[in-house]
């Protein structure tokens, strides 16, 4: 049986599809984007580099030709480019560095958000809304979140006050349910 034989409600395998790589469409086509912009940046400033480093070689800019060899030309050629091309790449790595940390402070700060609010839901408390900043993700998971939190906060409030009027029920006496009414509310949670 495959992943796609499998029924409805019934748990998929672990097999992964190249549909299904994509989870969330508008982050992971802004940062594969922006990774393939610098990279192209990257190697055409490399390309740059090389090519002036060859040129200046070529015509003899700051190379004297006499009794020099051509191998401590090539030599010379060799470090120029290998200084200069991880001098590229140096700053296309810390700009790259930058730029994930910043894409990342927008993932990263909504979870954590949602985290918070799952917490304190699982404490008991009725948190408030979650507020995102704008251009993070998973603005419409947000928008979910608050929705689950004030159906939450309405079905608690619900409960106080049928609760409250189990007690007056209670609180009559003598009669057998509510004894039986005392039972139940001595079991629930506050």
């Amino acid at each position: 049986m495959t992943a796609s034989d499998a029924k409805p409600g019934t748990r998929r395998g672990y097999k992964r599809s190249a549909r299904n790589l994509m989870i969330h469409k508008p982050m992971q086509r802004e940062f594969i984007f922006v990774m393939i912009l610098l990279l192209m940046i990257s190697m055409s400033a490399v390309a740059f580099v090389v090519h002036t480093t060859l040129q200046e070689a070529a015509t003899g800019g700051g190379f004297r030709f006499g009794k020099i060899s051509p191998q401590v030309i090539l030599s010379e050629v060799g470090n120029d480019l290998i200084l200069r091309i991880s001098l590229v790449l140096g700053i296309a790595l810390f700009i790259m560095t930058l730029f994930g940390l910043f894409f990342l402070h927008r993932v990263a700060g909504p979870v954590y958000r949602f985290r918070q609010i799952i917490l304190r839901l699982n404490e008991g408390e009725i948190p408030a809304p979650v507020k995102l900043r704008e251009g993070d993700f998973f603005q419409e998971i947000a928008v979910e979140i608050n929705t689950l939190v004030r159906t939450f906060q309405f079905e608690h409030n619900r409960l106080k006050v049928l609760k409250e009027k189990v007690q007056v029920l209670a609180a009559r006496g003598g009669d057998p349910l509510a004894k039986e009414i005392q039972q139940i509310l001595n079991q629930t949670i506050e």
